[in-house]
C-alpha cells in the first residue's frame, strides 16, 4: 500500500514551537550575542545599526517567515531577501561565525533535537556564506 503524497510536513516553525518557540530561540540567541565574547563581533554591528531591541523585533519577523510561519517580515517590508536587509552591514568571516556560534548554542540551550539543529544550522551557514560572498563583492 502507498503513503498518500498530501501527508502534512511539519515546517521548521511548528518543530520549534510556533510563535512562542520562534520568540524563545531570538531572545535566547540575542542574549547570548549581548552577553558572550563568542557573540561580541555581531552585537558591536547592531550597536552600530539600530540596535539590539530592533534587531529582537526584526528577527522574530524574519524568523518566523523563514521558518514556514507568518511572512512578517516579508509582509512589513515587502520582502524578506536577506541579501537585501544586510546590504548596509560588512559581514566578515568573523561575524559570521560568531553569528553562527551563538545560534549553535542558543538551539543546544533550548535542547533542540539532534535532527532539527543540523538542518537548521546548514540553512544558517548556507545564509552566512551569501551574506559573506556579499560584503566582498561590496
Amino acid at each position: 500500500m502507498q503513503q498518500t503524497s498530501n501527508q502534512h510536513r511539519i515546517s521548521f516553525y511548528e518543530q520549534v514551537g510556533g510563535a512562542e518557540g520562534v520568540n524563545k530561540l531570538v531572545n535566547t540567541f540575542c542574549d547570548l550575542l549581548e552577553t558572550t565574547e563568542e557573540g561580541r563581533p555581531v552585537f558591536l554591528l547592531h550597536l552600530r545599526g539600530h540596535g539590539m531591541d530592533h534587531a529582537r523585533i526584526e528577527q522574530f519577523n524574519f524568523f518566523s517567515g523563514f521558518f514556514g510561519g507568518p511572512r512578517l517580515y516579508a509582509e512589513k517590508w515587502g520582502h524578506s531577501n536577506v541579501r537585501e536587509i544586510h546590504a548596509h552591514v560588512e559581514i566578515d568571516e568573523i561575524a559570521s561565525q560568531a553569528w553562527l556560534t551563538c545560534m549553535s548554542m542558543a538551539m543546544d540551550k533550548l535542547a533542540y533535537s539532534q535532527t532539527l539543529k543540523q538542518q537548521l544550522m546548514q540553512n544558517f551557514t548556507d545564509m552566512a556564506g551569501l551574506l559573506q560572498q556579499q560584503s566582498k563583492q561590496a
